[in-house]
């Protein structure tokens, strides 16, 4: 039974690696995909275009059996979605840069 254990260890450690791969590369795509929606039109449509197809890729790359594979189309889309997050930051340092609207107070005890 020893023997079968270390016979097979190799075989079992390249399918958990796979298998954390394809995790990794699920959670990614959600997090991708819940973050474009979230951040709505702050991303250029050009960026939305790439880390769709970026997506895509990887969605296609889980059905393989190549870690490699998995794991490059994983990295690309981590590349690309950190533009979501530059898209985000951009938005908020233009509305913190904006002049806040004058309002005359009055003083409701003077007439």
């Amino acid at each position: 039974m020893m023997a079968d254990a270390e016979k097979f260890a190799a075989e079992d450690a390249k399918k958990k690696e796979l298998v954390d791969a394809r995790n990794a590369a699920e959670s990614l795509v959600y997090l991708s995909e819940k973050a474009l929606k979230d951040a709505g039109d702050k991303v250029s449509a050009e960026d939305r275009k790439q880390i769709e197809d970026k997506i895509s890729a990887v969605k296609s790359a889980q059905g393989s059996e190549s870690v490699d594979t998995l794991k490059r189309a994983t990295e690309e889309l981590s590349a690309a979605a950190q533009k979501i997050g530059e898209a985000l930051y951009k938005a908020q340092q233009q509305s913190q840069q904006k002049p806040p609207e004058q309002t005359v107070e009055q003083d409701p005890h003077k007439e």
